[in-house]
């Protein structure tokens, strides 16, 4: 019987070759695009999930007054938690970024990344295995040091890195522990150092990572009540107090709310822009992945009931006969569903064969290592295989199963209403799926291009920025460098600034201008970093080197801080206070004497923040934000130029640090290269899903029209013209298709919109895209319809009417 079987399901298969095809490639394809956003969404989760403390760890954010949500916390809060809140058991408080430097090891000195600094009980919030010595001896002094098995081999080749001394950032240390990372982690250090020192700090100083350890189980409503209370008891009174109004009033202009985020959710869904120094993963580019490639297997599925239900006809005498024989529905439900199944499992071995071919591309596209071989996630997406393959199997099996055996052998069956219905409903699917990938792909491909395009306010052509990786000296550093390589004639200029064009480091403090609080970003510049970058003052001036006071009390503002503090029509010479002072400076009594036209630093989904600029000298301390170093350069010998530059970079500024030069225009380009990466899948997606599509447009027409030939060869022995029988042919898929479009638009604007909104500096839905998706449709179905159409009127006619 199972042979039997096999011989009809080859005989058919082979009758029908292009309805196979069609289905397996369809089901290839979207197995294929499910799973590798699977594998890759899976990479993404599996940050933080080997953590035992996973449910426990909590990271300490903060929505400031103004909207803002910072991942910094200050020093104090921690030891507060843990004091006034019962469910905190621990806190670890930690630099939020990397280090990099030179290690000193054996009298050598050796570049090394990942180096973190923190409080002492790191292991008891990240419990990577020990490979030598204890994490309990590395608690015991600020001297010790805990270093990777990778890391150790380096320092030490074979030998036993325990008891080995190692000297960093001028300080001497013990290694004590040497651990091995399993798995993805927040933080995936090389280095683990001690705080020289217990950190100090006040309530408003925002520097370090804070996490929190609680028991098990949390409520984290509560939490975040208590957390705010302390809050309230410890920032808010004393603060109101000292500055003469009401609590209430201190809240509305400083007020900071911290929110307890689970340690395992902060990788792909912190609220935050700073997801910790492995990075943020793109959740909205995994659900656009994933929802767009269950819109492909659903077309494709939609394609496989719609091309079996059309062709049932063919098999209607073969149904007929074996129901004559005595076979039940049952059987041959069961049967027709097996052949579907067969299809299907065919499709998932394609499937699998085709990721292991893309795969590396796709790594290199996304800038990831994934492996195929994750056998949990096979497995799921080999039942979800046999699950797809039977639920498409039956629709067009019990379809099949209820042809009666009288009207089959009679040749009625092609008359059903119902499979009619039934076929014209799964089109119409179709070319509503096909149809949102097309205008969506329109309209991404707009906004995206809106970006590249849009004018910046600032200029990079030809500015390349060098980082600064010694602490020590860093602004005497860059005099030192800027005196010397100016003298090149291929370096134009050379400046710097501490709010870095494309993200980094900055600094953000209350601006006050009589009852008017705001929050703004303090950015530390030279004299000439205006003038470099193109950014163009619209009011006053810039800093200028003879003016002695431009160092001291005098600062320029953006258009965006002017306009909060409601003196954009007027701003020079105003008087403001800054939040944040020093020794050298009290950061009262501000005079503004310039205006600065916006320019965006982030990118195009960040408002452009409130900015104040000061020069370096005005707040000494300032200088420890200096990390980078801008040089606009000639395009003639540009290679030759940066090699010049290396040269002395090597030589005289930083020995044994690597030299890593970066354009600005590119740096800034980073910021939007995750919706380009978004317009790059859509596209390819779309042109996935309307070769599926118009494949499968093709095989049912060509099913379609051959049922109707005798049709044909009546009307066109009656007189009808060529054009009208071409008509009578396409006009039902025209119809579908015209329904389909006035359905889609609706769908399509409503989700398109939702994207379009995660954009601050974004287009107005185009109109454009509505109109041209349903007149591509129609053409296409003309196209493909009217050629089989134009065919079928070429019959032979003596052929199909010599039995009337």
């Amino acid at each position: 019987m199972i042979l039997t079987w096999f011989k009809i399901f080859f005989r058919n298969s082979k009758k029908n070759w292009l309805n196979i095809l069609i289905n397996i490639l369809g089901l290839t394809l979207g197995f294929a695009g499910l799973l590798i956003v699977l594998l890759y969404f899976n990479d993404e989760q599996s940050y933080n999930a080997n953590n035992p403390n996973k449910e426990e760890v909590f990271r300490v954010i903060h929505k400031i007054s103004s909207g803002e949500i910072w991942s910094n916390s200050n020093n104090l809060e921690g030891p507060k938690y843990k004091e006034d809140i019962p469910e905190i058991l621990a806190y670890y408080l930690c630099e939020g970024w990397y280090e990099s430097t030179l290690v000193s090891v054996n009298g050598k000195e050796l570049f090394s990344e990942k180096v973190l600094q923190g409080n002492p009980n790191f292991f008891d919030f990240f419990p990577f295995k020990i490979i030598e010595g204890n994490e309990k001896t590395f608690q015991e002094a600020r001297n010790h040091i805990a270093i990777s098995e990778k890391q150790a081999n380096t320092f030490f080749g074979k030998e036993s890195a325990i008891g080995k001394t190692v000297e960093i950032f001028n300080r001497v240390f013990i290694v004590t522990t040497v651990y091995k990372i399993e798995g993805k982690h927040y933080f995936m250090p090389n280095i683990i150092l001690q705080f020289e020192k217990e950190p100090e700090g006040h309530w408003g100083n925002f520097s370090n990572i804070l996490f929190v350890k609680t028991t098990k189980q949390p409520d984290i409503e509560i939490l975040n009540k208590k957390a705010l209370d302390v809050w309230y008891q410890n920032e808010v009174l004393p603060s109101s107090k000292r500055d003469g109004i009401s609590p209430q009033e201190f809240i509305e202009k400083y007020g900071t709310t911290p929110i307890f985020e689970s340690i395992k959710n902060i990788r792909l869904k912190t609220i935050s822009s700073d997801a910790g120094p492995e990075g943020k993963g793109n959740y909205q580019l995994i659900i656009i992945m994933l929802t767009l490639s269950i819109l492909l297997i659903t077309i494709s599925c939609v394609n496989f009931i719609n091309l079996s239900i059309a062709s049932a006809t063919q098999r209607a005498k073969e149904v007929g006969v074996k129901k004559t024989l005595g076979l039940s529905k049952t059987t041959l439900i069961r049967q027709y569903s097996l052949e579907i199944v067969l299809q299907g499992f065919i499709a998932f071995v394609f499937s699998l064969l085709l990721v292991e071919l893309i795969l590396p591309s796709f790594n290199h596209f996304i800038g990831k290592d994934i492996s195929i071989l994750e056998i949990d996630l096979l497995l799921k997406v080999v039942l979800l295989a046999i699950l797809v393959s039977v639920s498409i199997g039956v629709i067009p099996a019990i379809y099949l199963s209820k042809f009666k055996a009288v009207e089959v052998l009679k040749g009625n069956v092609s008359r059903s209403k119902h499979g009619v219905f039934a076929r014209n409903l799964m089109l119409g699917i179709q070319f509503l799926i096909s149809g949102f990938f097309l205008s969506g792909s329109i309209i991404i491909n707009e906004q995206v291009s809106f970006m590249m395009q849009k004018d910046l306010g600032f200029n990079g052509d030809q500015v390349i920025m060098i980082p600064m990786n010694k602490f020590k000296d860093r602004y005497k550093n860059y005099l030192l460098a800027k005196n010397e390589l100016i003298k090149h004639p291929n370096i134009e200029a050379i400046t710097t600034n501490s709010f870095l064009i494309g993200g980094g480091t900055s600094l953000s403090t209350n601006f006050n201008y009589k009852d008017i609080s705001v929050q703004t970003n303090g950015n530390a510049i030279d004299y000439n970093y205006l003038d470099v970058m193109g950014i163009k003052i619209l009011k006053g001036r810039g800093f200028k080197e003879e003016i002695a006071s431009d160092t001291i009390k005098n600062i320029l503002i953006n258009e965006t801080l002017a306009k909060a503090l409601n003196i954009y029509n007027d701003p020079i010479g105003k008087i403001v206070n800054a939040g944040f002072g020093g020794d050298d400076n009290d950061g009262k009594n501000l005079k503004i004497i310039g205006m600065v036209k916006d320019y965006n630093t982030y990118g195009f989904d960040t408002e452009i923040p409130p900015t104040a600029f000061m020069h370096w000298n005005s707040f000494d301390w300032m200088k420890n934000n200096l990390w980078m170093i801008q040089f606009k350069i000639k395009p003639n010998n540009m290679q030759e130029t940066l090699n010049f530059i290396e040269k002395y970079w090597n030589e005289n500024i930083e020995q044994g640090y690597p030299f890593n030069p970066d354009f600005v225009n590119k740096r800034f380009a980073q910021t939007y290269e995750k919706y380009q990466k978004q317009q790059i899948l859509f596209f390819i997606l779309t042109c996935i899903v309307i070769i599926v599509s118009l494949l499968g447009l093709f095989a049912l027409a060509t099913l379609t029209i051959q049922q109707r030939l005798k049709e044909v060869a009546i009307r066109k022995t009656l007189g009808a013209s060529v054009e009208e029988i071409m008509y009578q042919l396409i006009k039902s898929f025209l119809k579908i298709t015209l329904i389909a479009s006035v359905i889609l638009i609706p769908i399509a604007y409503y989700l398109m919109q939702n994207w379009l909104d995660n954009f601050v500096y974004r287009i107005e839905m185009p109109m454009l895209p509505f109109i041209i998706t349903p007149i591509l449709l129609i053409i296409l179905v003309f196209v493909v319809v009217g050629l089989k159409a134009y065919n079928a009127t070429k019959i032979d006619l003596i052929k199909y009417l010599k039995y009337e």
